[in-house]
């Protein structure tokens, strides 16, 4: 088998979403003739908000060898922007760690040893001097992995390839999101870093065609889409009791750009109709300021039928997905070509999908092919969707739909996406 190093922050047990894709490329590359050594930080199992991130974890390298690929955990040691966060990050003394931040991204182009992987390089060019690589993909965010990459080509001429789970300073969510004049210098800075360290790998990945065709143009790249897709698996889980009211789910990370009022007035004419239902943010208190947001915009007669969950293991995740009776997602504003990470694992759980609003993009695109989708743009034909998907249930039909989908979405699958992986790597 050819050997190939992925080096990637996030990896299992972290039970946050990037750790899946790295995990799954790990554990099931052997079956296209590759064994994967994978480089990350210590984890535990126990990730519950943004702070836990930050803290120290691991005295030593933990290395753990199995038949289809081996790992090697790098102590965590919180460098000196997460050691900022730690301190000032969710304070009222916020602007200082905006001013750290602005230090570390000036340092960082001298040196990743003030950073929290500082330890990553070192390890990697001990590792590769008696080990014979095939090829070496880096996975981001955080995107400064890639300057590993960049010294990994200068140092010891290795080939790389840069895996974008979205894309950096070309990011239109991420520039909408932050604003501001300090945001736009940091974005000027670092698009000078992406070119110059990203202009020494082989070719680049990322997760959707729109992503790919924008960094591929920035880098002037060859370029490759591997979606994220959903586990098989995910077909086969076993049925939970649905909660007892209907209930609509959102799942995952809230943008700013994404618009909360017309749930919540579609809640509102429920309420007037005197058909109430449950809505739930599921992990949205990972983030204080998702939770702020959410709260500071529920009309008060809604309150009662909206829940706000902490962050939970996938395991019982996935048992409160397979409680609800239908998914929500929203648009990113105007923005377009924007695949949602949880559009997948929706669509495998074979269950109605609300896009209220919609995208008129990619996630219409997604759910309308896949037979689950409901689409709206107004609180009116919001409630009137919610309407049609209770009139599924009490008719029967929830389980044709789910049966005819599965078909339709199956080339979505992790394992379908992983087999382009083939060509990337040059074979």
């Amino acid at each position: 088998m050819k050997r190939i190093l992925l080096i990637s922050n996030y990896f299992t047990p972290c039970t946050l979403t990037p750790s899946q894709r790295i995990t799954f490329w790990a554990k099931n590359l052997h079956q296209l003739g590759y064994f994967p050594i994978v480089i990350t930080r210590e984890w535990n199992s126990e990730t519950r908000s943004h702070q836990v991130t930050k803290l120290p974890l691991g005295k030593h390298v933990r290395h753990e060898v199995f038949e289809t690929h081996e790992v090697y955990y790098l102590p965590f040691r919180p460098g000196m922007l997460d050691k900022a966060y730690l301190a000032f990050g969710e304070s009222a003394l916020r602007p200082l760690f905006y001013l750290v931040k602005l230090l570390d991204v000036f340092l960082v182009r001298f040196t990743l040893k003030l950073t929290s992987f500082s330890n990553f390089l070192p390890f990697i060019k001990a590792y590769l001097s008696d080990k014979k690589i095939h090829k070496i993909v880096i996975s981001g965010e955080p995107f400064y992995l890639f300057k590993i990459g960049y010294y990994l080509k200068k140092e010891l001429d290795s080939n790389w390839i840069a895996d974008y789970r979205d894309d950096w300073t070309t990011n239109e969510l991420q520039n909408e999101k932050s604003g501001g004049p300090i945001r736009k210098w940091i974005a000027r800075v670092e698009a000078i870093y992406e070119k110059k360290w990203v202009g020494t790998a082989e070719s680049i990945i990322s997760v959707s065609s729109v992503y790919t065709g924008r960094i591929s143009k920035f880098l002037d790249k060859k370029g490759y889409t591997i979606e994220n897709g959903f586990e098989e698996e995910l077909f086969e889980l076993k049925k939970e009791e649905l909660y007892p009211i209907f209930t609509l789910t959102f799942s995952g990370v809230l943008y700013p750009s994404q618009d909360l009022s017309l749930i919540f007035k579609a809640l509102q004419l429920a309420i007037l109709d005197e058909k109430p239902f449950q809505l739930i943010f599921l992990g949205s208190g990972f983030d204080v300021k998702q939770i702020k947001r959410i709260e500071e915009g529920i009309p008060r007669e809604i309150q009662p039928y909206v829940k706000i969950t902490d962050r939970l293991p996938r395991s019982s995740a996935l048992v409160e997905l397979q409680k609800s009776h239908a998914f929500l997602s929203m648009a990113y504003g105007n923005l377009k070509g924007i695949p949602s990470s949880k559009l997948y694992e929706y669509m495998a759980l074979g269950k109605p999908i609300l896009i209220c609003p919609s995208d008129s993009d990619v996630m219409e695109q997604m759910v309308a092919e896949s037979g689950l989708g409901f689409i709206a743009n107004s609180a009116e034909s919001c409630y009137g969707q919610i309407l049609r998907i209770v009139d599924l249930y009490s008719n029967g039909e929830i389980e044709e739909l789910r049966k005819n989908s599965q078909s339709k979405i199956s080339r979505y699958s992790r394992f379908n996406q992983l087999l382009q992986l083939k060509e990337v790597l040059g074979d």
